[in-house]
């Protein structure tokens, strides 16, 4: 491991185990048994720290949103997907603590992540239309639905752990589950019947598409 790779790897842990602003750059440089003239050499303040972890961070997020092409992706594809993404928001858990206050005490880290914000919703968009093309979910009646749907997961993804936080619940990694769970009930209704049947079958459950078409014909108004 690169000394820069150790630095963000010892900060991430200290921000995540405390804050940003309980932690400092000696802080970082102890845990990472190094001089603080060496962590100066390589970051020259605990922002520029906490701006190369934003970088690692999307990077890593980048690996989330790969999908198989020598095959049609499938609804356990979504599943792993959504796991992998909360682990990743697990490890750099106080970037999303803290994301306001960091940002307004950086705008060069704001202007980084409005940017990435912006880049990671585009890929999302088209990791979704792969799963609408290989037949997993529905292309909704009104286009502007399917942002909607991006925006509304993004959402809850990003705040997910705050919320438990704020809940008075513990924050640990079993709670990672009931958040790829609450964004599966977003998606739910615009899986196909083929996906609805696979999630019953993976839920130990019966589906019967007969009754479902009834179901959905008795809403309308």
């Amino acid at each position: 491991m690169t000394t820069k790779r150790r630095i963000l790897d010892t900060a991430t842990t200290l921000f995540n185990n405390a804050t940003t602003g309980e932690v400092s750059t000696n802080h970082i440089a102890e845990a990472a048994g190094i001089s603080s003239g060496n962590l100066y050499y390589h970051y020259p303040n605990k922002e520029a720290i906490i701006r190369a972890i934003l970088e690692q961070m999307f990077d890593d997020f980048g690996e989330v949103w790969v999908l198989p092409h020598d095959r049609k992706v499938t609804l356990t594809d979504v599943q792993n997907t959504m796991s992998r993404l909360f682990e990743v928001l697990w490890r750099f858990r106080f970037f999303y603590r803290e994301q306001l206050a960091l940002m307004r005490r950086d705008p060069e880290l704001s202007t980084r992540h409005q940017q990435m914000q912006g880049q990671r919703i585009g890929e999302q968009e088209q990791f979704f239309l792969r799963f609408v093309e290989d037949g997993v979910f529905k292309v909704p009646e009104d286009p502007s639905h399917f942002r909607a749907i991006i925006t509304a997961c993004w959402v809850i993804a990003n705040n997910w752990l705050s919320f438990v936080e704020t809940s008075g619940e513990a924050v640990e990694p079993a709670q990672l589950e009931r958040g790829v769970n609450l964004i599966f009930r977003v998606m739910e209704p615009y899986l196909s019947e083929a996906a609805l049947a696979t999630q019953a079958t993976l839920r130990g459950e019966r589906y019967d598409q007969a009754h479902s078409n009834q179901t959905a014909v008795a809403k309308q108004p």
